[in-house]
């Protein structure tokens, strides 16, 4: 009786987590993203004057000021309501994965955000002569498209947790369990012994995580667009490129932190379950939270796509 009780108390705790990163995701704590936006806004008045006086008079000072202020904002950023972190936070509470997987995740997301702004202006403006307001038009386009990404990758994590569940369970030995300490590892025709390759389920994995990185880092940081348009008004583009590139490195520093503390957290639960001796159940109620955790991601795409097209027009920031 106290085994069920726990498993009901765990899944309760994982859909309030869900429901309470779609809530964020959707402005929750107004009072907070508010404060989060004038600080930004401040931040990016402090980076046009210090890239400004850096063209100006360049020196090392006014180098550090730029790089600082760059990573200050990339971190604030990162700490106001976005999708971003809503999906990668609910991807490896309900898939989980290690440490360095949610790490590796992390920073390839916030710097491909990155890339993209870079890659946006280039195009945008040095290559077909826009000017930088028309640029940012772009972005709430861009922005479509990633809101879409992200509702495809909850579909497909809906329907890969689908098959999980009507997958049948391997038997399992008390010997077996045993011998890996109380953890089940099935073997079938997909599982090589000699370890010499990767399984498809491992593949599929990375091949799911990589995805997650993509729906999260197409939408640029608008920001960094700002930024960009400035540095080439300059002349300093380069400049820009090098400050962009280390804003994102204070995005990437915000979002591990909740990657990591979403993998923790799910570690912690799959430990409470392991001694509770139920591994084989357990499966079937993680195939499930997989199933929650894609179902959170689909609604959330689909929503912001749908707030998207009846508001096109996008925030001067987000992330």
């Amino acid at each position: 009786m106290r085994v069920k009780a726990g498993r009901w108390l765990l899944a309760a705790a994982g859909l309030v987590a869900v429901a309470m990163l779609v809530w964020l995701a959707r402005g929750g704590l107004a009072e907070l993203s508010l404060q989060l936006v004038a600080w930004q806004r401040d931040l990016h008045r402090a980076l046009s004057l210090a890239i400004t006086a850096l063209s100006v008079s360049p020196s090392r000072d006014a180098w550090l000021a730029l790089l600082g202020i760059s990573f200050a904002y990339g971190v604030f950023h990162a700490a106001g309501p976005g999708h971003g972190k809503a999906v990668l936070t609910t991807y490896l509470l309900s898939h989980g994965g290690a440490m360095r997987r949610a790490l590796v995740l992390s920073v390839a997301a916030s710097l491909l955000q990155g890339m993209v702004a870079i890659a946006l202006v280039v195009v945008l403006v040095h290559g077909l002569g826009w000017v930088t307001r028309q640029a940012m038009g772009s972005v709430a386009w861009v922005e479509q498209a990633s809101f879409v990404m992200v509702a495809l990758l909850g579909a497909w994590l809906c329907w890969r947790a689908v098959r999980t569940l009507r997958r049948p369970l391997p038997a399992t030995t008390d010997a077996s369990l045993a011998e890996t300490g109380g953890a089940w590892h099935g073997h079938d025709e997909h599982c090589c012994h000699g370890h010499h390759h990767v399984a498809p389920e491992q593949a599929a994995d990375w091949r799911t995580a990589l995805a997650t990185v993509a729906a999260i880092g197409a939408r640029p940081c608008s920001g960094a667009v700002l930024l960009l348009g400035a540095a080439s008004l300059l002349g300093q583009f380069a400049v820009g490129v090098t400050a962009v590139l280390v804003m994102s490195l204070g995005t990437a520093l915000t979002v591990s932190t909740l990657a990591i503390a979403s993998v923790v957290a799910r570690d912690w639960a799959e430990r409470r379950l392991q001694r509770q001796g139920r591994q084989s159940r357990d499966g079937r109620w993680l195939g499930w939270v997989s199933l929650g955790g894609g179902l959170a991601i689909l609604m959330l795409g689909v929503s912001l796509a749908v707030t998207g097209v009846n508001q096109p027009a996008a925030p001067l920031f987000g992330g």
